[in-house]
């Protein structure tokens, strides 16, 4: 009995708590209303007058290298040995898709990148004189490329592998839409550049020391495994050669964005965010504030 008299006192208690919170919001009202007129205003001049970013992608799947492969099997059952001292592997096609990703997120690869075409400055444009193509700040200073590094391959740059479907998303965000397009696409033609270049550096080596143990053979089994792994790899030199996209096939080519199609700001989401924020922000101090003391005169 004494409980089912407690639950409507205190329920009368929750509603008058409710009458007295609505009572200071409506008396304070132009707190909240000044509040999220600033708020949105603040929100709404960020969303005009921040840089726009632009995003480019391509898509890539990684090309077949097994065509010069094939004829290593039987030849690696005999001299497994030999083939690992000549360099020779066979792996599988995702230990070589992660090996171009692993180049193409190092740290020489892209600083390589950065300063043919010279783009720390760009980069770094609030710090760089164009009139005088020099520096504003002191030359301790000034960017390296080691920051230049950093900042692109943590806000530019960003490269998914999806290992379900095998394919690689490269993904630029830039403030020009026009370049952002521009590297994604020249990042991939040099990387299928570099990864063509070891694979004839590697298979060259690997024939080098492959005809150096033919002629210390004296075994016609011996020399007849010697030459499969030869040909396996003057093949594996002639694919580097005469192929383009030898670590990544372009599936979809980065195109630059509409210049109505930034990626960020969003100006809708940062003026919507800022109303609310007023109105957070307002109702707090209406709330928190004390309420004014009349003392009889």
């Amino acid at each position: 009995m004494a409980i089912a008299n407690m639950i409507p006192q205190q329920h009368e208690e929750e509603l008058v708590q409710f009458r007295l919170v609505f009572a200071k919001l409506v008396r304070r009202r132009w707190w909240i209303v000044v509040s999220v007129f600033a708020f949105a205003g603040a929100f709404t001049a960020v969303a005009l007058l921040a840089t726009p970013v632009y995003r480019a992608t391509t898509i890539l799947a990684p090309a077949n290298e097994g065509q010069a492969q094939g004829a290593l099997g039987s030849a690696l059952g005999q001299l497994g040995g030999l083939a690992s001292l000549a360099g020779i592997a066979v792996s599988g096609q995702d230990s070589a898709t992660e090996e171009a990703l692993a180049v193409l997120r190092s740290r020489q690869f892209t600083e390589a990148f950065l300063i043919e075409r010279n783009l720390i400055p760009k980069l770094f444009a609030r710090k760089w004189d164009a009139e005088r193509k020099a520096w504003k700040v002191r030359e301790d200073k000034a960017p390296t490329p080691a920051k230049a590094f950093k900042l692109f391959d943590k806000k530019i740059r960003k490269v998914d592998f999806d290992k379900k479907t095998g394919l690689v998303k490269l993904q630029i965000d830039w403030i020009d839409r026009e370049e952002a397009a521009e590297w994604a696409n020249e990042l991939v033609a040099r990387l299928n550049r570099e990864m063509r270049a070891r694979a004839i550096e590697k298979a060259e080596a690997s024939v080098g020391f492959l005809e150096k143990e033919a002629n210390e053979t004296s075994t016609v089994a011996g020399r007849e495994a010697i030459s499969r792994l030869m040909e396996a790899q003057i093949k594996q030199r002639m694919l580097a050669n005469v192929t383009e996209e030898y670590a990544f096939r372009v599936v979809d080519r980065a195109m630059p964005a509409d210049k109505d199609d930034p990626v960020r700001p969003q100006k809708l989401i940062l003026i919507v965010a800022g109303i609310l924020i007023g109105l957070a922000v307002g109702a707090a101090a209406a709330l928190s504030a004390p309420e004014p003391v009349f003392r009889p005169e």
